[in-house]
């Protein structure tokens, strides 16, 4: 059984496709949610109860509830009831999924992150490409507004973020600056105060010839900074827009600010940046 948890939440075993509106309801649903959040370990039934009534309108019987939701769930999951028992089980006081019977779209993005750290410089690329594409999406759309999804949502977002970035940088000392520039405006999509991704917008533009895209990008982050926090380029920046005042070479620019990835880049047969 595949489940992915980017974007609209999603169960595949087969040829059935279940989506978030397929599951039974809206807390039977959310109940499946926590026990993916919670990646194979046990939900205390007192902590889905917080989630599902944050406001404290519990139902009577808070456990016969929950034991409600969980045998809808496994009749809308799976036509296998002893199959759906094994997938989400029941515990003493708890519930939790077997992993080992699903693989999950976080599980596999995790994995392709982690490979990457470590990875040649091709493969690297074939991995963190794979793993932006499986995170095309905010963590549990469906449950966008609750709050118990929000602090993992960030943690993705961030991740997924991070991947954009690298790959963008990795592009850039490739001497590939359109694909450098598409990752830096994806990263910009997710997240619009990260300088990194404005840095490398501005950089990609520079390195493309744009002179026109360097200036809107520079006036966009001084209008992002300036009008939602109150603050100006950090020395990063203010340095990257000096370089390039400055007219020095645009290899030059790229090297002084990313000496690492240029140097794996060179160590691996990588193109220069013209």
């Amino acid at each position: 059984m595949e489940i992915s948890m980017f974007g609209p939440l999603q169960v595949r075993d087969g040829a059935r496709v279940l989506g978030p509106r397929d599951l039974g309801g809206v807390k039977p649903r959310h109940v499946l949610e926590l026990l993916l959040l919670a990646r194979g370990h046990r939900v205390w039934t007192d902590m889905i109860a917080t989630a599902l009534w944050p406001e404290r309108k519990e139902p009577r019987n808070v456990v016969a509830t929950l034991n409600t939701y969980v045998c809808v769930l496994r009749h809308s999951m799976f036509d296998d009831q002893a199959r759906a028992r094994r997938v989400i089980v029941t515990e003493p006081g708890a519930y939790r999924l077997a992993l080992d019977e699903i693989d999950l779209d976080l599980d596999r993005f995790d994995h392709l992150v982690l490979r990457a750290e470590s990875a040649p410089r091709q493969e690297r690329l074939e991995l963190l490409s794979e793993a932006v594409t499986l995170s095309d999406g905010p963590l549990l759309e469906d449950a966008r507004y609750d709050e118990w999804v929000q602090e993992d949502r960030l943690v993705y977002e961030d991740r997924a973020v991070r991947a954009h970035l690298d790959l963008a940088l990795d592009w850039l000392v490739e001497g590939e600056g359109s694909t450098c520039l598409r990752h830096a405006e994806q990263a910009l999509a997710r997240d619009r105060y990260s300088e990194e991704a404005y840095r490398l917008v501005i950089l990609s533009n520079h390195v493309l010839g744009r002179h026109d895209a360097v200036r809107r990008a520079m006036s966009r982050l001084s209008a992002v900074l300036d009008r939602d926090l109150g603050v100006g380029y950090d020395p990063e920046t203010q340095r990257l827009v000096s370089a390039i005042r400055s007219r020095l070479p645009k290899s030059d620019i790229v090297s002084s600010f990313y000496p690492a990835a240029l140097s794996r880049a060179e160590t691996a047969g990588a193109l220069s940046v013209a």
